[in-house]
């Protein structure tokens, strides 16, 4: 069974391309189901719109990130998720969902990786006058954006780029790609 999970937490425009790609028999998978830590994120309203399960699991709702990420297993359990996508999801995973899910677990960041690790990596880009940009889609492990290469697609940076220009166009990168290296992945590519 190809079921995965994407995990968001905020606008989902990601996890909108990969639905997308689903609808549209691109992406030959079961089922997706949305996994997010923000009861308020717009990715929430995507899956509605797409009819796509969502579960919410807020931190502080918890006694600890253990017993967070133990319900997350519950329900990944139940839904018999294979595999685990990372898509805008700006909270570390720890050993429960690491062990739980070994080389199963795979984020999209918006840099060459390893330079720009962490949520500011598109205007730590800008502010040291990098000329390449681009993404990286990689294996999640237990440190911030250092899991072993699957993928870079590179960006060019212009002088007159801006925080949200140059993110535009790696979102741009980033929903034309991300899809297809799931496809790969979860084919065994």
């Amino acid at each position: 069974m190809n079921n995965i999970a994407i995990f968001a937490s905020g606008n989902g425009s990601n996890f909108q391309s990969i639905v997308d790609a689903y609808k549209n028999k691109k992406l030959k998978l079961d089922k997706i189901i949305l996994i997010t830590n923000k009861k308020n994120c717009y990715a929430i309203q995507r899956a509605y719109e797409n009819n796509i399960k969502n579960y919410t699991f807020v931190l502080k709702d918890y006694n600890s990130k253990e017993e967070y990420e133990l319900d997350i297993v519950r329900t990944l359990v139940k839904e018999d998720i294979k595999w685990i996508f990372l898509a805008g999801y700006m909270m570390m995973i720890t050993d429960v969902l690491l062990k739980k899910y070994d080389k199963k677990i795979i984020n999209i960041h918006p840099s060459l990786l390893p330079s720009f690790k962490g949520k500011d990596a598109i205007k730590e880009a800008l502010d040291n006058k990098v000329y390449l940009s681009g993404l990286t889609i990689h294996y999640v492990n237990h440190e911030m954006d250092a899991g072993e290469i699957i993928f870079q697609k590179q960006v060019r940076v212009y002088k007159t780029d801006n925080v949200e220009k140059l993110t535009k166009r790696i979102q741009k990168q980033e929903h034309k790609y991300y899809w297809q290296i799931i496809d790969k992945i979860i084919k065994g590519g």
